[in-house]
């Protein structure tokens, strides 16, 4: 950005939920970069005070397991009584634990969609208020081409993010009345998730990614940061693919 530039989220507060590293990470920087105070999450105290301390500008660490329905709450009440309210909600907390169909244990799938779905919605559920008094809000749900297409042993993960999309369409509906825009983020970029993948899986993944390149974290964070932004007043209840058009496959 160059000096003088005015800042996109300039006087903003974001909660990034999973900002410890990966995307949430880059999410979280990018933010802090364009003037957000920021809420770094994750479930590592000295991982989320870490991070948090290594933003420029303001931030606050604040450790929790979204899947607690109690730590979420807690979380939001944490994240806007700091700065007095609470303009930006990232749900990026999620996990993948992938498996055969018959081979999906209780616990598996309990922790998949207690992560990636319950917490979401655990999330939204007390972040709305504040959001709702204040007039205002962007929430951004990151989810996957695997919901939407579905994938070979991850039924659990395709599952959770399939629901969190729609969970993504009916709030848009039932908070636009407030000014509360809702959309959906589903990124495709290097993470620690990936590593499941053996080299082989990666490298045929890659050729058939119809822009035939891995993508960027820093993408990922600019496609979060026009969701976030009032570049994208206009705009609720949409899907933004950042992930070189696997969505097409």
């Amino acid at each position: 950005m160059g000096a003088g530039a005015e800042q996109a989220l300039a006087g903003r507060v974001a909660l990034v939920t999973g900002s410890t590293r990966g995307i949430g990470r880059a999410i979280a920087e990018r933010f802090a970069g364009e003037g957000a105070r920021v809420v770094v999450n994750g479930r590592n105290r000295a991982d989320v005070e870490l991070a948090a301390d290594q933003l420029p500008g303001e931030a606050l660490g604040v450790a929790a397991d979204v899947s607690d329905s109690a730590q979420a709450g807690a979380l939001v009440e944490r994240a806007a009584g700091r700065w007095g309210r609470l303009d930006v909600v990232v749900n990026n907390a999620g996990i993948s634990r992938d498996r055969f169909v018959t081979r999906i244990s209780d616990e598996d799938w309990q922790a998949v969609i207690g992560t990636n779905l319950s917490g979401a919605f655990y999330v939204l559920r007390a972040c709305v208020p504040v959001m709702k008094d204040q007039g205002s809000g962007s929430i951004i749900n990151v989810v996957s081409w695997a919901g939407i297409r579905g994938n070979v042993g991850q039924a659990g993960y395709a599952a959770s993010k399939a629901g969190l999309y729609g969970l993504t369409l009916s709030l848009a509906k039932e908070l636009a009345k407030f000014e509360i825009r809702v959309n959906a983020l589903s990124p495709a970029a290097p993470t620690g998730m990936n590593a499941q993948m053996t080299e082989s899986m990666a490298a045929k993944a890659l050729a058939r990614k119809p822009l035939g390149r891995p993508g960027r974290l820093e993408e990922i964070a600019e496609a979060a940061l026009f969701l976030a932004s009032e570049r994208s007043s206009y705009t609720t209840g949409q899907i933004l693919h950042a992930d070189g058009g696997m969505h097409l496959l």
